[in-house]
C-alpha cells in the first residue's frame, strides 16, 4: 500500500438472544495516534444474510461504523417497537447500514450511507484514534425472543496525515464533546405554514402592497412643491418648510399590515421622503453653518456642545 495508506479488514461474528426485542453487539478497532484520518473506501457486506430463517419475526439490523460506542435511544425505527440509534447525517457516523426483514423472505431494500458511488470516494475526516464496528438487531414485538447469528465484514481504507499536537487535541476534544451530546439532540422543529407566512409578510399579500397614488391638485403636506421638483414647470403656490415637513412625516408613518406605505388620506405616498434628500436640514431641521469646535474634558473624553 502506499505511505499514509491502511487497509482494514474486520469481521463481526456473534450468536446473542435479544432482550426486550433488542440484542446489541460490537467490536473495537484501534488507530494510530496523532495524525487525521480520512475514509477513502468503505464497503459492509452481510455473509450471513441475517433473518433468512426467521420465518416467524419481524426482524431489522442496523449497522454502524463510529468513534465512540453506540447508545440505542428511544427514537422509533420504522414501526411498532423498534428503536433507532444515531442518524445517518450525525457527526459521530462515519458509516451506516440497515435492512428491515419481514416475517419470509420478504424485505426491504438495504440502505447505506455513504452509498457505494460516496464509499468509495474520500469522505469523512477524524482524529480519534479508534473506531467502533456496530450492529444491533431487533424485533417489532419486544416480548419476542430470538437468538440471532450474525456474520459480517467491512473493508476500510484510511489515509493517515501526520499533524500538530494542538490540532490533533482539538480535534480529538471536538469528537468526544460531539459524543457526550448524542442522547440530547433535537436539530429540528416543527413548524407550520402559517408561521413561514409569518416570517414573511409579503407572502401574505400576494408579494407587493398596494400603493398610494400622488393627488395632482393637492395643496398641502408638499405636493406642489414635489411637482415642481419633478420638472412639470408648472406654477405652483409656495409652500413652507413646516407644511414640507409634514408630508415627510406623514410618508413615514406606521400603517397596518397589507396597507400601503404612506398616507392615504392626504394622498401622501412613502416615496415622498425622496424629495428631502437633496436638501439638508429639511428633514431634520437647520444646521449650523460652522462646525462646532472640538473640545475635550481633562480625561481626554469629548465635550457635547
Amino acid at each position: 500500500m502506499p505511505k499514509g495508506i491502511r487497509e482494514i479488514r474486520e469481521t463481526l461474528q456473534a450468536t446473542g438472544e435479544t432482550v426486550d426485542g433488542l440484542v446489541q453487539f460490537q467490536k473495537r478497532i484501534n488507530l494510530k495516534h496523532g495524525v487525521v484520518h480520512t475514509i477513502n473506501h468503505i464497503d459492509f457486506f452481510d455473509d450471513g444474510m441475517l433473518g433468512a430463517t426467521n420465518l416467524s419475526a419481524e426482524m431489522s439490523y442496523q449497522v454502524w461504523l463510529t468513534n465512540y460506542p453506540i447508545v440505542i435511544t428511544n427514537d422509533r425505527f420504522h414501526s411498532g417497537d423498534m428503536l433507532a440509534g444515531p442518524l445517518a447525517g450525525d457527526d459521530n457516523v462515519l458509516y451506516k447500514a440497515q435492512r428491515l426483514i419481514w416475517g419470509g423472505p420478504g424485505r426491504l431494500p438495504f440502505q447505506e450511507f455513504p452509498n457505494q458511488f460516496l464509499g468509495s470516494l474520500p469522505t469523512f475526516d477524524f482524529y480519534t484514534p479508534q473506531l467502533y464496528f456496530t450492529v444491533v438487531v431487533q424485533t417489532n414485538d419486544r416480548d419476542l425472543s430470538v437468538t440471532p447469528t450474525i456474520d459480517m465484514s467491512l473493508y476500510l481504507v484510511l489515509q493517515e496525515h501526520e499533524i500538530g499536537s494542538v490540532e490533533y487535541g482539538m480535534g480529538i476534544i471536538r469528537e468526544f464533546s460531539d459524543n457526550q451530546a448524542m442522547m440530547a439532540r433535537n436539530s429540528g422543529v416543527e413548524i407550520s405554514p402559517a408561521e413561514i407566512t409569518g416570517g414573511m409578510p409579503m407572502w401574505q399579500i400576494g408579494g407587493i402592497r398596494p400603493e398610494i397614488m400622488v393627488a395632482t391638485n393637492a395643496t398641502a403636506l408638499g405636493q406642489q412643491w414635489f411637482m415642481n421638483q419633478a420638472g412639470y414647470a408648472d406654477a405652483e403656490g409656495m409652500e413652507s418648510t413646516t407644511e414640507i415637513r409634514a408630508g415627510l412625516t406623514a410618508a413615514r408613518q406606521t400603517v397596518a399590515f397589507g396597507d400601503a406605505f404612506g398616507d392615504a388620506v392626504q394622498d401622501i405616498p412613502d416615496w415622498f421622503k425622496a424629495i428631502a434628500a437633496p436638501f439638508a436640514g429639511i428633514a431634520g431641521g437647520a444646521l449650523r453653518s460652522i462646525q462646532p469646535p472640538l473640545k475635550h474634558f481633562d480625561n481626554g473624553n469629548v465635550m457635547m456642545l
